[in-house]
């Protein structure tokens, strides 16, 4: 067996005050590769890590947009990515993924997948009936095209600032209605 090819050991594991920096860096990485010509370039590169520093220390510290769960995911004892619920933050629509990212060195291998098959699965037992949504910039193609493949269902484009600034983005919000359903297909095809 090659190295490539050998299994990863993967694990979730829940964030806690002392990972508000490892958070943040993910963060910010994943603006700055995921946005970078849909957000001003000197923002993603000159405030970014500033900004979810502090926003990542309110939130875990300070106990800031409480209640929040948050799981870093470790591939070989790396951390690859992380996903934020915040599951009070806009009843109306359902139950909030906040974030959802994975480091773009571990793109293309499941993970994106993983960390919603695991928050799709923690909703569907703890709010039976109750949608999951997420936000996602309407120039995030390739995310929006992962969600639509998974039955997510859009909104209509709308404006919104983006977090930590006066910049304005259209964004849209994607909605799982029937969750279990999103479960379903985030299972991995028998072997």
């Amino acid at each position: 067996m090659t190295p490539s090819s050998m299994p990863h050991q993967i694990e979730l594991v829940q964030a806690t005050p002392a990972d508000v920096a490892l958070i943040a860096t993910m963060h910010a990485e994943s603006w700055r590769d995921t946005y970078a010509g849909l957000i001003p370039t000197e923002y993603l590169e000159q405030h970014t890590p500033a900004e979810r520093l502090a926003t990542w220390r309110a939130r875990l510290v300070d106990g800031a947009e409480a209640p929040l769960e948050v799981n870093i995911l470790l591939v070989d004892g790396q951390a690859a990515g992380f996903a934020c619920l915040m599951p009070l933050a806009e009843p109306g629509y359902g139950i909030y993924l906040d974030n959802l990212h994975v480091r773009k060195t571990y793109h293309g291998h499941g993970y994106g997948k993983l960390l919603l098959a695991h928050w799709a699965d923690y909703t569907a037992r703890r709010w039976p009936g109750k949608p999951l949504f997420l936000y996602v910039l309407d120039g995030n193609t390739s995310a929006r095209e992962f969600y639509r493949r998974l039955g997510g269902v859009e909104s209509d484009s709308f404006d919104d600032p983006f977090p930590g600034t006066d910049i304005m983005v259209t964004i849209r919000r994607v909605t799982w209605n029937e969750v279990p359903v999103l479960v379903s297909r985030l299972q991995p095809a028998p072997r």
